[in-house]
């Protein structure tokens, strides 16, 4: 027996693992099957088990129904012999139908069992019946008296209670045999769950031995394949990731494998290049020249030398531009493979390109350009120039590369004329020869004024400064004839203005009356017309004063409700000869600090063009109030409104609106100009507010004087 146990064991391990997991689950199969139909028949004994207990329940209904109705039928003849009532009489007939009919049904269900028990208490009803028709029969004939005296002469209580005792005995007996009964089931059943539990515990042994053997199988298939997955996972990956498409060729140029990135490229279909000459496949379709220098490459590469020239490949999606090299593999200095591999280098060519071409496209719009630009590195010397500069600084073309900036714009290094923080230091944006001389030295040594607009550009650690230089010798020029004009008015104009309204004032005044009756009338238009002229060349002035920033303003604190006053008493002639009523409102208010001179003259224009914009016996209000540490002066009129569209060019120069009536108002169309200007050079503010109807509202806001806190 010893000599046979090894070479069982030897056989059992020979064993397929197929054969023996497979007699072992056909075994738990076989027990499960058991313990399958153990469970049907525990099922149908459980079942029969609840037949019993459900025979028992109607039982023992059936026994206190009994009872229940004996008593009923008991009270039911006790009160027919009280009352001698009919109803009670037929309750007491009807209760002992009941109790026949359930001592039947008692018989049926008992099957035979405590037949005796059973036929004593029928016996019993049947005597009591007996007592209980002879008491009926007497309370009918003789009364009351001899049928109770009668029914306890029989001892009709002691037969019904012993009957109510025959039927608890007879409940107590069954429900015995009943629980005996469901004791044994119950037995059975632990028994039987006993057995299946042992079947069950033998099925999970053999069940988790079958488990253990297969997964030690499948543990060591798994670590096998798990080995060589990630053999090929970290062949694949570095093939996939060496440059962006790569190939595996046979030394006769056959395709043996792809990676992802060219067979994504050739449309995601591996089969469709491989297996093919390499210069056959759908990349290089698209010109047979190209696949001929391919097919020379590769067979260069053959001979182990290695290839590397640019191209153009064909997908789905286009052509790319790729950096293609083919590498021989060699083995025993034979070549067993060549390596295809190819960078898409499409976008950088198109960057070159596309830089190309914005350079080409920037010289042409920096050599086309009407003002010169120029660069400078941080040293000073010139790096490049446009023909704009050099011809406005008459240069041949890169004459003046790599010199010093200081050749020929000595002073734009040192920030203008005046010494100003160099913006190579600052890295500021500044513009030089406005309102200021900046000037630029041309070849033959004449000066040029120009005007150069600079910004600084960082290069990593190196600071280019760009700029564009402006010809401004023409602007100078008429800025030249633009003062000789304002000189000419000045000079040349007002004077003689001034002698003869002189002239004509003596004339108003001292031959007026000798003057004959047509000569009046053109002295007094003379005289207006010469005062309109004296006006506008004033204006012009004035505003050529404040272009030019030589507007002095003599500052001083002043009270606004003086201010107004004075500008009323001016314009009071004219008010009267319009028929227009001035009305004030001019509360206290803070002082504020002004020209007194410009602000009566910025009161009198506004107040006078409402008034002349007013009807007859029209209002004109003028109110003061403080806004925000500003004080406000409003002049308000009853005129025809200004339209929405007209609004913008009531402040600019030589601008007068239409004239909605037939009257005509005069003016130079300056006024508005020049206060406008006044009132901002007091660093104020000016506006008009349009009004619903007619009328409008003109007003401007000065700063007021600090409070002083105590």
């Amino acid at each position: 027996m010893k000599n046979r146990v090894p070479g069982f064991k030897r056989y059992f391990q020979d064993l397929p693992l197929t054969t023996i997991t497979t007699a072992g689950i056909c075994f738990i199969v076989l027990l499960l099957i058991h313990i399958a139909a153990i469970s049907i028949q525990q099922c149908f004994d459980r079942l029969s088990d609840t037949g019993i207990s459900q025979q028992r329940l109607s039982i023992l209904t059936v026994l206190d129904q009994i009872k229940y109705c004996l008593s009923k039928a008991e009270a039911a003849e006790y009160a027919y012999v009280w009352t001698g009532q009919a109803k009670f009489l037929d309750q007491y007939k009807e209760n002992i139908r009941i109790v026949d009919k359930q001592v039947m049904e008692l018989d049926m269900r008992l099957h035979g069992k405590h037949r005796m028990l059973a036929d004593e208490i029928r016996e019993l009803i049947r005597v009591r019946s007996e007592c209980a028709e002879e008491v009926i029969a007497l309370r009918k004939t003789q009364g009351m008296d001899v049928a109770a005296a009668h029914g306890t002469r029989l001892g009709e209580a002691e037969v019904t209670k012993h009957l109510e005792v025959m039927v608890d005995e007879l409940g107590n007996r069954a429900d015995m045999d009943f629980q005996l009964r469901g004791s044994e089931l119950d037995r059975g059943s632990r028994q039987t769950i006993a057995g299946i539990s042992m079947l069950m515990v033998f099925a999970m042994t053999i069940l988790i031995v079958v488990i253990a053997i297969v997964n030690k199988y499948v543990g060591a298939r798994n670590a096998a394949e798990r080995s060589l997955r990630d053999a090929e996972r970290r062949f694949r990956a570095v093939f996939n990731q060496t440059f962006q498409f790569s190939g595996l060729l046979s030394p006769d140029g056959i395709v043996l494998e792809a990676n992802q990135s060219a067979v994504d490229f050739a449309g995601g279909n591996i089969l469709a290049v491989k297996e093919k000459y390499f210069w056959d496949t759908s990349w290089w379709s698209y010109s047979t020249d190209v696949q001929e220098q391919l097919k020379k490459a590769i067979g260069k590469a053959a001979k182990g030398e290695m290839i590397r020239f640019e191209s153009e490949v064909e997908g789905p999606g286009g052509r790319s531009t790729v950096d293609f090299s083919v590498k021989p593999v060699k083995e025993d200095d034979v070549v067993i493979y060549l390596i295809a591999e190819a960078r898409d280098i499409t976008e950088r060519v198109r960057a070159e390109e596309l830089l190309s071409e914005r350079e080409a496209r920037m010289r042409a719009i920096v050599d086309t350009a009407p003002d010169g630009i120029i660069t400078v590195n941080s040293d000073g010397t010139l790096e490049s120039m446009n023909g704009a500069l050099e011809r406005l600084l008459g240069y041949e073309t890169g004459e003046l590369l790599g010199k010093d900036i200081n050749t020929v714009l000595p002073l734009l290094l040192a920030g203008g004329e005046d010494g100003d923080t160099s913006p190579l230091r600052t890295g500021e944006r500044r513009v030089f020869g406005v309102g200021r001389e900046f000037y630029g030295f041309r070849k033959d040594g004449d000066k040029v004024p120009v005007e150069v607009s600079l910004s600084m550009i960082n290069l990593g650690n190196q600071q280019i400064l760009t700029g564009i230089v402006r010809d401004i010798t023409e602007r100078k020029r008429a800025e030249q004839r633009v003062k000789d004009f304002y000189s000419t008015v000045s000079h040349e104009l007002r004077t003689p203005l001034t002698a003869i309204r002189t002239a004509l004032g003596i004339m108003e005044n001292s031959f007026m009356g000798e003057l004959t009756a047509q000569a009046r009338p053109v002295v007094q238009v003379a005289s207006k017309e010469t005062d309109r002229l004296i006006r506008l060349i004033n204006d012009i002035l004035d505003i050529r004063k404040m272009e030019a920033g030589k507007l002095d303003l003599k500052l001083t604190k002043l009270d606004p409700r003086e201010i107004v006053e004075r500008a009323l008493d001016g314009i009071k002639t004219l008010s009267d000869e319009a028929g227009i009523r001035i009305e004030r409102d001019l509360p206290w208010t803070r002082r504020v600090l002004a020209d007194e001179d410009r602000l009566q003259q910025v009161l009198t224009n506004l107040v006078s063009n409402a008034v002349k914009w007013s009807p007859v016996d029209g209002v004109v209000k003028i109110s003061l109030r403080e806004v925000d540490q500003k004080c406000r002066f409003e002049v308000t009129d009853e005129g025809p409104g200004i339209p929405e569209d007209e609004v913008d060019k009531l402040f600019g120069r030589f601008q007068q609106l239409a004239s909605r009536d037939d009257r005509a108002r005069g003016g130079t169309g300056l006024g508005l100009a020049i206060a406008k200007a006044i009132v901002e050079q007091h660093g104020g503010e000016i506006g008009v507010e349009l009004k619903r109807g007619t009328g409008s509202m003109f007003w401007f806001e000065l700063p007021l004087e600090l409070k002083i806190l105590v």
